[in-house]
């Protein structure tokens, strides 16, 4: 689906903000939003051509629009999403049959966390789209997912991903690696362990192969960050289901593929120290706090951990222990 712009899923965590599970697909789905607003510098604008022939009110009209939605472009480039929000309203005034402007509001009401207006808005598109118009019923379906996700109705949520990916593939895209990666997520809300993984794996199997795959910025390129998260999210799956042996081996060919990735570390940090095998444990973990980035310290609180990254239970009580042992509980 991604190939055609279908989806933007990402994950919430509750009535959270923007969770570090979701960092590859959001910024999947803000390049799409700033993608619908760009402004339209050749003329055309909601999918009509400007004419020289138009006239003088009609035509100041559409240059209104076409202030409002670059402004509205620059806002949400700049993450003044109630900005955006504004500007957006004022498109809908002047254009209120138009589906686009009611979907690149909703992008922005999630964005700025107003997820029960987003799914208002999500609804309104829906029914301004045409039902043979499956690839933007798509979109639009993910869009309100992502909403919901936010409000924490995991089911209502998987309802809509799984309707985003079905739309799509009637219309002949493929599947999209970013709503599978948003399926595992809400199976994993819901405490449904192994088919979160199927679909993690099926996530970073797609995004591996994505050759054909077309990004929202326009690359081609298989999107290795992507299939990062969601192999590491089907090896925390693996840990839940009881199988910590494999799940550690996942994640420490994981962390050699991306030596940069905290996760994998401070998850096999605790799986080690689960194990006895507290050298191990003590040099994943020190990687992780001193030689990368972002470091650990966010993996020293649990109610994070298990809330907005979304480690299943067995993961966080492992972490737990290891944190305890270590003094840092």
């Amino acid at each position: 689906m991604r190939g055609c712009a279908t989806a933007a899923p990402g994950a919430r965590s509750g009535t959270a903000a923007t969770t570090a599970a979701a960092a590859p697909a959001l910024a999947s789905r803000r390049g799409l939003l700033l993608s619908l607003l760009a402004p339209a510098a050749a003329g055309v604008l909601a999918g009509g051509v400007v004419s020289a022939a138009a006239p003088p009110p009609s035509l100041a009209a559409v240059v209104d629009l076409s202030t409002l939605q670059e402004e509205a472009y620059l806002a949400y480039a700049e993450r003044r999403f109630q900005d955006a929000v504004n500007l957006l309203t004022q498109c809908i005034g002047a254009q209120p049959e138009e589906a686009r402007w009611r979907e690149m509001r909703g992008e922005a009401l999630v964005d700025g966390k107003n997820f029960a207006a987003a799914i208002s808005d999500f609804d309104t598109a829906l029914d301004l789209t045409p039902g043979a118009d499956l690839v933007v019923r798509a979109r639009l379906l993910s869009g309100r997912a992502l909403a919901r996700e936010g409000l924490g109705e995991w089911g209502a949520a998987l309802d809509d991903y799984q309707s985003a990916m079905e739309f799509a593939g009637a219309a002949g895209e493929s599947a999209d690696p970013y709503v599978l990666n948003s399926i595992g997520n809400c199976l994993n809300s819901l405490g449904r362990w192994s088919e979160a993984r199927e679909a993690y794996l099926a996530s970073s199997e797609v995004f591996q192969g994505a050759r054909g795959f077309r990004a929202r910025n326009g690359a081609t390129t298989p999107r290795l960050d992507g299939a990062i998260f969601a192999a590491s999210n089907a090896a925390l799956m693996r840990a839940q289901m009881g199988d910590e042996a494999g799940a550690l081996t996942e994640m420490v060919r994981i962390s050699r593929r991306a030596p940069g990735s905290a996760d994998m570390r401070a998850a096999s940090a605790a799986l080690y120290w689960a194990a006895g095998r507290r050298q191990e444990a003590e040099e994943a973990w020190e990687y992780a706090c001193d030689r990368i980035t972002v470091g650990c310290v966010k993996y020293t609180d649990l109610d994070w951990l298990g809330r907005i990254r979304r480690w299943p239970p067995a993961m966080v009580g492992r972490m737990a222990d290891f944190l305890q042992l270590k003094g840092l509980q």
